[in-house]
């Protein structure tokens, strides 16, 4: 039911909190009279809190409770031109071209304003929202002393954000090719806008996106898709004004999806199975804010849905028939409950190198059931349901992060299309250390049109995407990465990795399982993009699978976890 609390709001994101919500209530400015002495002595209580929780984003030197007498929004360009090191010609041109985030923009994502007291949760949380953006980083606020109060001082760091892109990806046998033009913060607002034209081995689509996260120059939000392919097109349209931060009280949306497309079945890296597929979903919702305490709070959601699915000429393309997936239609009323603590570090060195990173801790979990009757317009009673957990620890340079999430539907006396993901990993940030993860989804009847396959573009890189066919699976990956420069021309910094995969599937539909646990070994280059908001990891690996054949060239975008 509506989006997770914290979507990410740029394309390459880490999860954090959705914008939207309401902005934060004003408080006293200044006294301790009435409200006052409870007010102050909270505000002590998540300082001290949000000491032990993450480093602080705000001054010691400035008490909290203190009264903000100003803001000021301290803004930097992509390149620093009055270092020597990036006063040439080319970090010129990019400065010239690129266009400062605006002031008012920022001010509108923050969490407090003047007038209010220094609260340093909502500082650090506000620091978190800004680094969610994708286009600002690092973000630093901070607060200093001056007559009358405390002055907070937002320091941000503009990313390129601009681009014509011509991309190619490798994943062994299957490549894409894709043209695009974009921008993810349009004339400095933080508006979204984007052109592509790609092609895979499914399909040749165009793309057109538009995102706006402070639409209505507020929290609301806007996105809008439309995406026409050789075989189909999408359209999408999602308002929401959703939880903002921990404070929030209310929240709501709106989420309409039509897919009109051709389906296929994998295996072997080949199509199986084809078929006509035409979905309409839509989902209206509101969350409220029932209690909170500190850096933990819980929030009622409620909302209605409707979810259908029509499929037509489903045929096996090489292989024994196969039957076309039964049609299904789901209208109802939906309620969730969830529960989050906010807390999360500061690093670098986890998926990237020099960037800062936020990695949420938690614990935190959401739980939602939607039931679909006749006499709201569904085919049949259905219940649908859906859980989270997800929590994270940070020891030292150590990170590890545990998560469950389940979903399926009841119908009848029976249970359809359930998925159980579980993953567990860990990792040393820093320039140089470890990362291991084992993941796995577990399958139940599901729908006709899904399969869990596995390859190289899930973590078993010695295999083509799509090789082996399944209804469950299960990928374990053991990394070492090392930096190996600085930031070379102030843009990029390299490192390499060495790797070891193992994986396997069963319960398979249209072609072979891995049949047993299959591996593979293989090394690689990682670039990181220091000064951009979208490709902010280019990985360039050679694996080599356990079983015969040659090696698996992977040439791609995407962090594997």
């Amino acid at each position: 039911m509506g989006p997770p609390t914290r979507p990410p709001v740029g394309r390459d994101h880490a999860p954090g909190p959705a914008l939207g919500g309401d902005p934060v209530s004003p408080r006293p400015a200044a006294g301790v009279a009435g409200r006052g002495l409870p007010r102050l002595a909270s505000l002590c209580v998540a300082g001290f809190l949000w000491s032990l929780a993450s480093p602080g984003a705000w001054s010691e030197e400035v008490p909290p409770g203190t009264p903000i007498v100003a803001v000021r929004i301290d803004r930097h360009d992509v390149f620093d031109l009055d270092d020597p090191s990036t006063s040439a010609w080319p970090y010129r041109w990019v400065d010239a071209l690129h266009i400062v985030t605006r002031e008012d923009f920022i001010r509108r994502l923050l969490l407090f304003r003047v007038g209010d007291l220094l609260d340093p949760l909502l500082l650090a949380e506000s620091e978190l929202i800004l680094r969610g953006t994708g286009i600002l980083n690092p973000v630093v606020i901070s607060a200093r002393p001056v007559p009358g109060g405390a002055e907070v001082v937002v320091e941000t760091h503009d990313q390129w954000t601009t681009g014509v892109t011509v991309s190619l990806g490798v994943s062994g046998d299957r490549r894409t090719v894709s043209f695009g033009v974009w921008d993810d913060n349009v004339l400095g607002r933080g508006t979204s806008l984007g052109l592509d034209v790609s092609s895979d081995p499914e399909r040749t689509s165009t793309s057109f996106q538009f995102r706006d996260i402070t639409f209505l120059h507020g929290r609301w939000q806007l996105e809008l898709e439309h995406v026409s392919s050789s075989d189909g097109s999408t359209d999408h349209l999602r308002v929401e004004y959703p939880f903002f931060s921990i404070t929030t009280p209310r929240a709501g949306g709106v989420d309409w999806r039509r897919d009109e497309s051709r389906k296929y079945l994998w295996s072997d890296g080949e199509r199986r199975v084809a078929g006509d597929a035409n979905t309409r979903s839509w989902e209206v919702w509101a969350g409220l804010r029932v209690k909170g305490r500190g850096i933990r709070t819980d929030r009622l959601l409620v909302g209605a849905f409707g979810d259908r699915a029509l499929f037509r000429d489903w045929q096996s393309l090489s292989g024994p028939p196969y039957p076309q997936p039964a049609d299904r239609d789901l209208s109802g009323v939906e309620t969730g409950w969830e529960h989050s603590t906010f807390r999360w570090k500061v690093v670098r060195g986890f998926r990237a190198w020099l960037r800062q990173e936020d990695l949420p801790l938690g614990p935190g979990w959401r739980v939602t059931a939607g039931l679909s009757l006749p006499v709201f317009g569904g085919d049949s009673v259905r219940l649908r349901t859906r859980g989270t957990f997800e929590t994270g620890q940070l020891s030292g340079r150590t990170y590890t992060w545990q998560r469950v999430d389940v979903s399926g539907r009841a119908e009848g006396r029976k249970l359809a299309n359930v998925i159980a993901h579980l993953e567990a990993g860990g990792a040393i940030t820093g320039s140089a250390g470890l990362r291991v993860r084992v993941a796995a989804d577990l399958g139940h009847a599901l729908d006709g049109e899904r399969q869990l396959t596995l390859g190289s573009d899930l973590g078993l890189r010695g295999y083509d995407p799509n090789t082996f066919d399944g209804t469950s699976r299960v990928v374990a990956n053991l990394e070492w990465r090392r930096r190996i420069t600085g930031e070379l021309l102030h843009v990029a910094a390299l490192g390499v990795t060495a790797f070891v995969d193992g994986g396997k599937t069963w319960g398979a539909r249209v072609g072979p399982s891995t049949g047993g646990w299959r591996g593979d070994v293989g090394a690689g280059l990682l670039l990181e993009l220091t000064r951009a908001s979208v490709a902010r990891i280019l990985r360039f690996e050679v694996a080599f699978p356990d079983r015969g054949g040659g090696p698996v060239y992977l040439l791609t975008t995407d962090s594997l976890f």
